[in-house]
């Protein structure tokens, strides 16, 4: 038989856990929004380019993962097991989540280049967009 302190524990990890993820979520829609721009200037510029070929699923996978990862760290660590739960906590676990995984992901991408991320493009899995006019930038 599992103690009240320990399903206490789980239901603020799994708190944690959903709320960060949820934070990881309202970024995800934000870049979205900037691949779909990179998309269109890309197409724009000569070259044909859908949405689908700027994103990498296993990216965001991943970055659900550190989102929720970085939403339990904040629970664990900001509230106590068993205490009522205001809506300025749950919306900080939120923030945990959206400003972790954008933290880790930043340090990342600039420790080192990202495995598995295709040649000509960036960390996050989105390729760069094409110079105005379709040449080389000028010197």
């Amino acid at each position: 038989m599992i103690s009240a302190p320990v399903v206490e524990w789980l239901q603020l990890i799994g708190l944690g856990a959903i709320v960060g993820a949820l934070g990881q979520g309202v970024r995800l829609i934000i870049g979205l929004k900037k691949v779909g721009d990179a998309a269109s200037a890309q197409t724009s510029a000569g070259t044909q380019t859908s949405m689908a070929d700027l994103v990498v699923g296993s990216r965001i996978l991943i970055s659900f993962i550190i989102g929720a990862i970085a939403g339990t760290i904040a629970a664990a660590t900001t509230i106590a097991p068993g205490a009522a739960i205001s809506p300025e906590q749950i919306m900080g676990l939120a923030a945990a989540g959206y400003a972790g995984a954008d933290f880790i992901e930043g340090f990342m991408s600039k420790a080192e280049p990202a495995v598995g991320t295709p040649a000509g493009q960036n960390a996050v899995g989105v390729a760069p967009p094409a110079p105005a006019g379709g040449g080389a930038a000028a010197a």
